[in-house]
């Protein structure tokens, strides 16, 4: 396997600089489960809009793309000529997260470093996968102790998405403009090795907390949840949480079994993020439309009902194979629909084990 070359890296962000890239939805949200489940932030007016990746404003200084299209949801904070990435989406959208990045600041993308400092959230392939793009050219990267050896084991994952980027990319409505991003990160992708797209710097359980500019960005770990590797990360001053998958607004969550996933751990871990929210917190869903601390209180009663209902089936004796075929009143409308029987067996297990 050939290692990242200065020359290799340096042609991929001028191809980079051109344009951007997108991919199939994720999945279809009912018409009338947006306007029930989905709970926006109130907005006078269209909230601004900036760069290739259509980022929405939140304040001054700092925005986030929330797209069902798009892998999870990012958030860009920028301020002093520096900049910080929360999550990467897939290899063929990086490009375009590192051009407004790299924007906003004033950066030049052609050079092998820029002041952006990069954190994941957890490790999961639709918050990691632009990694082995953003990664090399970053001042500092950063993700969870057990996050490192996860997306060092996905390499040939991130490898055949951004080769099948450009193709997929042609079966969408996206904007051609976007296609210049997915076909330098298919062009680069023959030289990641598996080290390529791990980020740099572990946080164990205790969090971390970096300052860019006057802003603090706090990261913070509660325990085996959505991961056993997921951070929550708190702008206290600008009273903005990204939360990471640990919520799924209007949405069923994804429940991964093999990522030590627990339900009581997640419900734990919720609890815990709200307690960084006052009824005027901003806040950043893993997926779904960004909103206020409202979405936090409604996954934490979504896994309070789950575990619940679980339960009282278990006590019953009702069989594994008819529980999760079921569904109850909290779960109608919610988006993800593909994922709920996931969900409940992977809870049932965890109830009976």
């Amino acid at each position: 396997m050939k290692t990242t070359s200065p020359i290799t890296r340096r042609r991929f962000m001028n191809q980079a600089a051109l344009g951007g890239v997108s991919i199939a939805a994720l999945a279809a949200m009912p018409t009338g489960a947006i306007a029930r489940v989905f709970q926006p932030t109130p907005q006078v007016d269209e909230p601004e809009r900036v760069g290739v990746m259509n980022w929405r404003v939140l304040q001054p200084g700092v925005m986030a793309i929330a797209d069902l299209s798009l892998g999870g949801n990012t958030m860009l904070v920028v301020a002093d000529g520096k900049a910080l990435l929360v999550d990467t989406k897939y290899a063929y959208l990086a490009g375009g997260l590192l051009k407004d990045a790299a924007d906003q600041i004033q950066a030049d993308i052609t050079k092998d470093r820029i002041e952006l400092t990069l954190i994941n959230t957890h490790h999961h392939g639709d918050h990691t996968g632009g990694n082995a793009v953003i990664v090399p050219i970053a001042s500092a990267s950063y993700a969870h102790a057990n996050a490192l050896p996860r997306i060092r084991a996905q390499h040939e994952k991130y490898v055949q998405g951004a080769k099948a980027g450009p193709s997929q990319l042609a079966r969408t409505d996206a904007p051609e403009a976007y296609m210049p991003f997915a076909k330098a990160a298919a062009d680069a992708s023959s030289t990641w090795t598996e080290k390529t797209a791990v980020p740099k710097i572990a946080i164990n359980s205790s969090g971390h907390t970096l300052r860019l500019g006057d802003i603090v960005i706090k990261t913070q770990h509660f325990g085996a949840g959505h991961t056993d590797n997921d951070l929550v990360i708190h702008l206290p001053e600008q009273n903005i949480v990204h939360t990471g998958d640990l919520v799924f607004n209007g949405l069923h969550p994804y429940f991964d079994p093999s990522a030590n996933a627990t339900a009581r751990g997640w419900l734990e871990s919720l609890k815990q993020t709200r307690k960084l929210c006052n009824a005027e917190t901003t806040v950043i869903p893993g997926h779904g439309e960004i909103a206020g601390p409202e979405i936090v209180d409604t996954q934490i009663s979504f896994f309070e009902q789950l575990i619940a209902s679980i339960q009282g089936e278990i006590d019953k004796g009702t069989a594994k194979e008819e529980v999760v075929k079921m569904s109850w009143d909290f779960m109608d409308g919610l988006g993800f629909e593909q994922v709920r029987e996931r969900l409940i067996d992977g809870v049932y297990d965890e109830l009976t084990a």
